[in-house]
């Protein structure tokens, strides 16, 4: 009977070590959140100074919003200030910029958002079982300044692989995948 309770637990030890783990989409999930750093910022650089720029906004009707204005005639004495000016109504939008980026008369805006939304697929890798491809969906919420950047998705498919070591579960690169 001692032997019958010192070899079953071997025998449940190996029988669990030899099962394939397979990964779950709570972890990915979490994962793929952790790796990416979701949701993240999306940002658009403005030239203050360029009249395409002030243009864009003028026709994306960010003016009349309140967002900015928009300096239309240029007098010698306002050769320093910039063409666009951004209003108490965007300072929620602006993201911090660099001493040579200010210099240079330009603003990081933020367009929008860019959040994880749910795991489409698992599939295990049929040619080596440690690796498994995990498809999912990332939306795009995109503000008032969103219009700078036309044609942006609403959400996107994207891809992660995950491989298994002796430590569980990790996230690699695609180009580690052919080393």
């Amino acid at each position: 009977m001692k032997t019958l309770l010192k070899i079953v637990p071997v025998v449940l030890l190996l029988f669990m070590s030899c099962q394939k783990k397979e990964l779950d989409s709570r972890t990915a999930e979490k994962m793929i959140i952790k790796k990416y750093n979701y949701p993240s910022v999306i940002d658009f650089e403005v030239f203050r100074n360029d009249p395409v720029h002030a243009k864009r906004m003028l026709d994306f009707r960010l003016e009349e919003k309140g967002l900015v204005q928009i300096r239309k005639v240029r007098e010698f004495k306002d050769r320093d200030k910039p063409l666009i000016e951004f209003t108490e109504l965007s300072k929620p939008f602006l993201l911090e910029t660099t001493s040579q980026e200010r210099g240079y008369k330009i603003q990081k805006v933020q367009i929008g958002t860019k959040k994880f939304d749910k795991i489409i697929q698992i599939t295990p890798d049929t040619n080596n079982e440690k690796i498994t491809l995990v498809e999912y969906i990332v939306k795009y919420d995109i503000n008032d300044f969103g219009v700078l950047w036309p044609g942006f998705p609403g959400e996107k498919k994207e891809k992660a692989y995950f491989i298994y070591a002796d430590n569980g579960w990790h996230i690699i690169d695609k180009s580690d995948l052919y080393l």
